[in-house]
Formats: structure tokens, C-alpha cells, sequence
């Protein structure tokens, strides 16, 4: 479904025709697919007219508003027909039939724009309907299945680890507490002493969000400096920071960055798993940039709150550790 003013711009109506409404439209076709699947209609709500005003200043050409849109949602549905045909998934899906089954047995979700720096999905506050989020920024958008993925693995994840919490027996003999070493505090948490499950383990975007602890390697490569982590959050923020106040090179004509900031994506895991940050120079061409140390190791200990761990791993490596979780 697309609402759509007649004040709208005439090339956004005949895309919307054209692109969103025809039936044999890629994306059109992707929603029947799904529906197939489901065995249940599947609602998808586009606002165009309010989704333009929201977003028009990040599309200068009209052309690829409707078309970047639909390549979105089509993202969405392939994704999730994806993971509902994956029988290793069947708990998952019994839980979003459910919730289907309680919103009048139709499969809804809207378009919106949102702030935030990447397309994501997630259930509505009340109601069983998804959101898709747009971005407010410059398409085209990309790694849009791995960041489905990532958030469908998430939308059920709290709900599947309480009960599967409840549902194992616990033996007081099995459970100890232990005093986890921390520069700064004394930190305690309960561990089992069995090892669990493989599928009670949930995959490793959602599974080292919050495990702790959190682990961190800043060293230094023939080619600049890369730092592994556990946790994506901490690398996500360093290398925002990182890439927020790097300098810029000077007496060329394009200004670019003397080194370029780049999170590298996990080998592991279904969705976005960020495990790494590499720092190198722009121009491949040039002599590498001396870089300080310091001032990552600092941002690592007093803004990360890492502590250093003890480890061998020579004079260009550092290793850091975190006891306590984020709350977010």
C-alpha cells in the first residue's frame, strides 16, 4: 500500500507507479514470495509523500528516490523469507508467527525515516508491526541483508534466552562466584561451570554484544595499525572518533584524509560483526604517516574503560580487556 499527495512531484508518482505498484515489479514480486511462504497476507504501508519530505534533501535527483526505496524493502522481504525457510530458525519463526497470529493474522510494516547511521528494522512500541528505518542520508545504502540480519537474529533474542534460562535445570553445585580482576573495582558474576548447549548459543552479533569480558588488541603492522575487539560498539566508536577528527591532507586539489579509518566486517557471524578497525594511509602511494599510539591506547583505557591485561605479544601490541558491560 503507497499514499501519495497530488502536490508530490510528478516524476516520484510515475516511479511509484512504476516501480512500487506494478505487480511485476522485483519488489512487489519479493512481498508475493513472502506472503507464499507465510501463508498469510503481507502488508507493507508506504507513506511516499511524507517519506520524500523526510528525506528529498539526500536524493537531488528525483529519478532514484522510489527506486532506492523499493530496493530497501525488497532487501527486507528477501531477508526474512530467507531466515524463515532456514529450519534451524523454526523457534524463531514460531515466535513472529505468533505475534502475527495476535495482529490480526496479516504481516504489517511501515517505512519511515530515521536518524542513525544505517538502514535497520525492528518492531513497533505496541502492535505487531515492523518498521523499516531509512536512513537520513545519501543512497545508495549498502550491506542492507547483513543489517537485517542482524536485526531479526536480535528481535526475539531477549525473549529466547530468558526462557531458555528458566528452562534449565540449575545445580547449586554447578554455580560459583567469582571476582573478576579489575584495575578499578572488584566486579563479580555468576558462571556456570557446564558448558552449554550449541543451540542455546545465539550467533555472534547478538551472543558478544554484551558478553563480557570484553576483549581488545591495538598493534602495530607494516602498513599502519589495526585493532581487534569483541565488542563492535567500543570499535565503532573509536573509529568514529577516529575518522571525525583526522586531518586532512594538504596542497591537493581533492581533500582527503592522510589515513583512512575503516571497520572490517567478522568472517563469523549472519549479520553486521564488526571485529576490527584498520588505520592506513590514504594514498597507498605515500610514505607511511608516523603514527602516535598513545593517543588510541588512551581512548581504549579512559573513554572505553578498558584495562590493560597482562600479555606477551611484543612491543607493537597491546591487549585490553573490559569486565564490566555497556548498558547499551
Amino acid at each position: 500500500m503507497a499514499t501519495l499527495t497530488p502536490s508530490s512531484p510528478l516524476k516520484i508518482r510515475v516511479d511509484l507507479r512504476d516501480h512500487w505498484e506494478n505487480e511485476n515489479s522485483p519488489v512487489q514480486k519479493s512481498i508475493a514470495a513472502l506472503s507464499q511462504l507465510l501463508g498469510l497476507p503481507v502488508s507493507i504501508n508506504l507513506e511516499a509523500s511524507m517519506l520524500w519530505a523526510d528525506l528529498e534533501n539526500y536524493f537531488p535527483d528525483q529519478a532514484t528516490f522510489i527506486p532506492s526505496i523499493a530496493g530497501v524493502v525488497k532487501a527486507w522481504t528477501d531477508c526474512l523469507a530467507a531466515r524463515l525457510e532456514n529450519d534451524a530458525n523454526a523457534a524463531w519463526t514460531e515466535q513472529l508467527l505468533e505475534l502475527v497470529n495476535q495482529g490480526g493474522r496479516v504481516l504489517r510494516s511501515r517505512i519511515k525515516a530515521a536518524t542513525g547511521s544505517r538502514v535497520g528494522t525492528a518492531l513497533a512500541a505496541t502492535g505487531a508491526t515492523f518498521t523499516i528505518a531509512i536512513t537520513e542520508a545519501k543512497p545508495p545504502y549498502g550491506n542492507l541483508s547483513s543489517f537485517f540480519a542482524t536485526d531479526f537474529e536480535k528481535l526475539f533474542a531477549a525473549s529466547t534466552n530468558k526462557i531458555l534460562l528458566q528452562s534449565q535445570p540449575v545445580d547449586d553445585q554447578e554455580w560459583a562466584n567469582i571476582n573478576l580482576p579489575s584495575r578499578t573495582r572488584d566486579y563479580s558474576q555468576i558462571v556456570s561451570t557446564s558448558l552449554p548447549r550449541l543451540d542455546t548459543l545465539a550467533c555472534p552479533e547478538v551472543l558478544f554484544e554484551s558478553q563480557v569480558p570484553y576483549h581488545m588488541i591495538v598493534k602495530i603492522i607494516h602498513d599502519g595499525v589495526r585493532v581487534h575487539g569483541s565488542h563492535q560498539g567500543s570499535l565503532e566508536l573509536l573509529a568514529g572518533y577516529l575518522q571525525k577528527y583526522g586531518r586532512m591532507r594538504e596542497n591537493i586539489t581533492v581533500k582527503l584524509p592522510i589515513l583512512k579509518v575503516e571497520l572490517q566486517n567478522s568472517h563469523f557471524g549472519y549479520g553486521v560483526l564488526f571485529d576490527s578497525v584498520s588505520i592506513t594511509p590514504t594514498d597507498e602511494r605515500a610514505s607511511w604517516p608516523t603514527v602516535n599510539p598513545v593517543l588510541i591506547l588512551s581512548f581504549v583505557e579512559s573513554v572505553l574503560g578498558y584495562s590493560p591485561a597482562s600479555y606477551s605479544g611484543g612491543e607493537n601490541q597491546w591487549y585490553f580487556r573490559r569486565d564490566i558491560p555497556f548498558n547499551s
